[in-house]
């Protein structure tokens, strides 16, 4: 029976991370350890369908990785961290950075010893906001995975934006407005979803890294996920962007929202 035009636009209503599995690389290493307890924690109590394979190394692990989201038509990718700096995050140039650069779905990445970290499951939800679309965005599915895993939502505001690939041409006056966003954002989250959140001044350095900073100490002891959005549809993840900084400094998991059409 041919697809009824209602049905094409239910399917294109229905966000790719609710459509599609959740798929985790692992090369058995610790860092795939890791992701694939992430993953386990990500389905919460949801019926999505969980993808695991191994992708061989070492030969151009991230390409195994977008290749494998491609195939399965991935909702969620999840990779874990291969490095061992000082939190486990990965760096610059490496498979993480390059997968969120080029995969088809939201990529979430574990730190370095998630599996082995004391608490088990997603108890609270970190979410990156300054009122623009793509954050409001981010905030939507931070609200979808609450309600799967029944976590908690936390949402950050900094003194500047906090969305990746917001340059210039901001939507607010963070100074004079910020609190009020903070406020608009808590009160559009739905009352079954316990919800807070805080207003927070990297200082006066408020350039990228310095905020990403600044966000990454409030998630300390505080966040086990935290949500953040792009601006662009392809070349998501700029060199310098606050996201991109997230990825390498941020104490837990970080799960990248992609542009979405029409923002």
């Amino acid at each position: 029976m041919p697809t009824t035009r209602n049905e094409n636009a239910a399917a294109a209503a229905t966000p790719r991370y609710e459509a599609g599995p959740i798929v985790v690389g692992s090369d058995g290493s610790p860092g795939g350890e890791d992701a694939v307890a992430l993953a386990h924690d990500l389905a919460g109590a949801s019926s999505r369908r969980m993808v695991v394979e191994n992708i061989p190394g070492p030969v151009a692990p991230s390409l195994g990785l977008v290749g494998l989201a491609e195939r399965e038509d991935a909702g969620t990718l999840v990779v874990g961290s291969p490095h061992r700096g000082p939190v486990g995050r990965a760096l610059l140039g490496s498979v993480a950075h390059h997968v969120l650069h080029h995969a088809p779905c939201e990529v979430v990445v574990a730190p370095r010893g998630y599996k082995d970290r004391g608490k088990k499951g997603i108890a609270k939800i970190g979410v990156a906001y300054d009122g623009t679309a793509e954050s409001r965005t981010a905030l939507r599915r931070a609200e979808a995975l609450a309600r799967d895993t029944g976590a908690s939502i936390y949402v950050i505001v900094a003194e500047d934006p906090v969305v990746a690939g917001i340059q210039g041409g901001h939507e607010f006056s963070p100074r004079t407005n910020a609190p009020a966003v903070l406020k608009a954002a808590l009160g559009s989250i739905p009352s079954s979803i316990e919800a807070d959140g805080t207003h927070i001044d990297p200082g006066w350095r408020q350039v990228d890294k310095t905020i990403a900073e600044a966000i990454a100490k409030e998630c300390d002891e505080k966040v086990d996920v935290l949500v953040a959005g792009t601006r662009k549809p392809l070349d998501r993840l700029l060199l310098g962007s606050i996201t991109g900084h997230l990825i390498d400094v941020a104490p837990c998991a970080i799960l990248v929202v992609p542009h979405e059409e029409g923002d």
